[in-house]
């Protein structure tokens, strides 16, 4: 583990934990399971040509920096502001920010948002007493 977290997995480090694998015993589970998770992974890189990234420490540290801006406005909702994630990933250029703003119509977000995120029980509360009060609103 130490070996792929500092190094990623390349083809040298692939080499290194398909080495140190061959000295766990013949019928070791973790033998097993990692010569199967070597073996799928280093296809996977070859197609990136990139070392692979095999630790959580970046998906950490997005979801810390996403809950640091969660945190500016409690009252968010979340269905909205997962979609904030992608926009702390990498460093987009001002051409690509522009054109994802130009190709991201709000009809098109409005659907994308009821069909992959479910809606939150904030979101819920608010439908309810909404219907309530629109209900109560004619029997004065």
């Amino acid at each position: 583990m130490e070996i792929l977290k500092h190094k990623g997995l390349d083809h040298s480090t692939y080499e290194q934990c398909c080495q140190l694998a061959e000295k766990l015993p013949a019928n070791s589970i973790v033998k097993h399971r990692l010569r199967a998770w070597l073996s799928r992974h280093i296809d996977i890189q070859r197609q990136l040509s990139l070392p692979l990234v095999v630790s959580s420490d970046i998906i950490e540290s997005l979801f810390g920096n996403f809950k640091h801006i969660l945190e500016r406005s409690p009252q968010a909702d979340m269905n909205r502001t997962v979609l904030l994630i992608p926009a702390l990933c990498g460093h987009p250029d001002a051409a690509t920010l522009s054109n994802a703003l130009v190709h991201a119509r709000q009809g098109d977000l409005a659907i994308w948002e009821q069909k992959h995120i479910p809606y939150t029980m904030r979101k819920k509360r608010q439908a309810i007493f909404a219907d309530d009060q629109s209900q109560n609103a004619g029997k004065s």
